[in-house]
């Protein structure tokens, strides 16, 4: 699975920070209709745990939009 930080996930799609945030849910096994799954990752040592967004989730609301 891919993962995005907020400002990457909303390049990625072209959407502002803030519509990201809105549609942004809890991580679940199973995606929601809309909604962009998130989880608290640590990308390296030494390094904060940060949210991270699905890219899967991410390319459903391209389709969706």
């Amino acid at each position: 699975m891919k993962w995005l930080s907020l400002s990457g996930a909303a390049e990625y799609i072209d959407v502002s920070n803030d519509t990201i945030s809105r549609r942004a849910v809890p991580w679940q096994d199973e995606p929601t209709l809309g909604r962009v799954r998130w989880k608290y990752l640590k990308l390296g040592e030494g390094t904060r745990q940060e949210r991270r967004y699905c890219v899967e989730d991410l390319d459903a609301l391209l389709v969706t939009a």
